[in-house]
Order: structure tokens, then sequence, then C-alpha cells
């Protein structure tokens, strides 16, 4: 994979910088969609869980305090940084890197006869590379554009469970978390699409608007020591959906690599 994106960056790079047009560097920010199916399976399963708790020690005379559950780990925020070359007026091939990051977290005590806690944090760092074209299709002012390609994209996830039962709890409760505290990383190819809204405000500051969606499936995450993944403690590794959809509010500016405009020159 790493070297198939070094070549592909250097076509794109010597492609670029062959013809007469302008290289467009360009940033990006705003709310994102992701599916994370496998964490917000296991979140959902907590909250049952933490709900059942809440419920039983709201009447239990000898047991006080709650727990807030977890929220859903699908919304998160994504930063975006393009370099693009324009082979033609409406064409470009470039590369983007996007870093998303979603989290879910809670913490809370049961106080009986000792204090139980309960402690859980989840917080995923997905870091993208996406190499592809753009097309513009609509220039009258305002521009209208569509783009895609193929990207890597590697996940980090942060996982930690305290999750102690009170003592006091009348019955045996099935299917607690497994606990503890660690890093699990993973990757996977993937493919993105989208449509694009701008609008020239000077020759060389251009503003708009990004909406992408991207697919791929990270068959597992595993520790530095390569433990799999295991969140509801069946023994089998968890898969993790990437697909989603994001929004990006973006600006760029224009350099004109032409022979007539001169390298270190703005449109």
């Amino acid at each position: 994979m790493k070297g198939l994106a070094s070549v592909l960056i250097g076509i794109v790079l010597v492609g670029g910088t062959a013809v007469a047009g302008p290289l467009e560097l360009g940033l990006g920010v705003g709310p994102s969609f992701t599916s994370l199916d496998s964490f917000n399976e296991s979140i959902t399963t907590l909250n049952t869980l933490i709900e059942h708790l809440n419920e039983t020690f709201e009447v239990h005379p000898d047991v006080s305090g709650t727990i807030v559950p977890l929220s859903d780990m699908g919304t998160g925020w994504s930063l975006f940084a393009s370099e693009r070359y324009r082979l033609t007026d409406w064409f470009a091939l470039g590369a983007h890197v996007e870093y998303t990051r979603a989290s879910s977290d809670t913490i809370g005590f049961y106080q009986g006869n000792e204090i139980s806690q309960i402690d859980i944090s989840y917080r995923s760092h997905i870091l993208g590379l996406v190499l592809g074209g753009d097309v513009t299709f609509v220039d009258l002012g305002i521009r209208l554009g569509a783009f895609g390609g193929i990207g890597y994209f590697h996940t980090i996830f942060d996982h930690k469970v305290v999750f102690q039962v009170p003592e006091e709890y009348p019955d045996i409760i099935a299917g607690l978390p497994p606990e503890g505290d660690d890093r699990y990383t993973g990757g996977a190819l993937g493919f993105e699409a989208g449509l694009s809204l701008s609008y020239p405000i000077v020759e060389w500051l251009t503003v708009g608007t990004h909406v992408l969606y991207h697919t791929g499936t990270v068959d597992s995450l595993t520790t530095s020591l390569d433990i799999p993944l295991d969140l509801d403690g069946d023994g089998s590794a968890e898969s993790l959906s990437l697909n989603g959809l994001a929004v990006m509010f973006t600006f760029s500016i224009n350099i004109d690599l032409s022979l007539d405009g001169g390298k270190e020159s703005l449109q």
C-alpha cells in the first residue's frame, strides 16, 4: 500500500507540474457521520445494563447513585487538507488527508456498602489518505463538481472499561463487559465520492462546501501485542464499518504553476 501510494503521488506531482494549470491547496472542517457499527452495538449493550442497574438501585434502600448512559458514536468532526493539480479547466488530479474523531464516555458511582465505579470511555480516530480526481461540470461563477478516489484509512480506538456492580445487587448479572484499558489499531482500503460547490472570491481564493461519502471495513483492530478487540467477550474479533458521510466547509488558495505565471505568483 505504501509503495502504491508513493507511485500515485509521484505521478500526480510530475503530471501536475508539466501542465499549464494552478495548484490548489485547500483546508476544510465540518461534521461527520460514521457507522462505527461495532462500537455503537457495544454502547447499546452497555446502556441496557446501565439502565437496568439504575432502575434496580433507584428503589433499593441501601444503594444510591445513578449512571448517565453513553451517547452514540456516529457523530463527530472531520478535518480535511487537500492538494490538487488542475490539468484542464474542468478536471483535476490530487490527494487529500482527512481526520475524523468521535467519542463517547460516562463515569459515575453507586454508593452501597462500598463504592462501585462505572467508568467507560470510547474514542476513535480515523486518518485517511485519498488519491483521486475532481470534475467540474457547471461553472457559472459558482462551480458545481464531483470527485472520487481510493484511499487507506488508519483507525485508532482507545478503549477503557471499569464496570463494578454493587454487592447489594439481588441476583447474578449476566453479560458484563470485559474490563480493560488499551489502544487498538487497524486499517483498510476504502472508496470516497461526493459533490462540491465552490465560489471564487478572488482569482486566488475560493470558498465552498464538500459533501462526501466514504466506505470501507476494518477487518480487525489489535493492540501492540496483537491482541484483537473483543468488546462483547465472545472470543471473536470485532470488525468495523467506516461507511459514513461528512460535510466540509472549505477554502482553497490557487498557485499558478504555468510557465507564464511562474511558480510563486498567485492567480
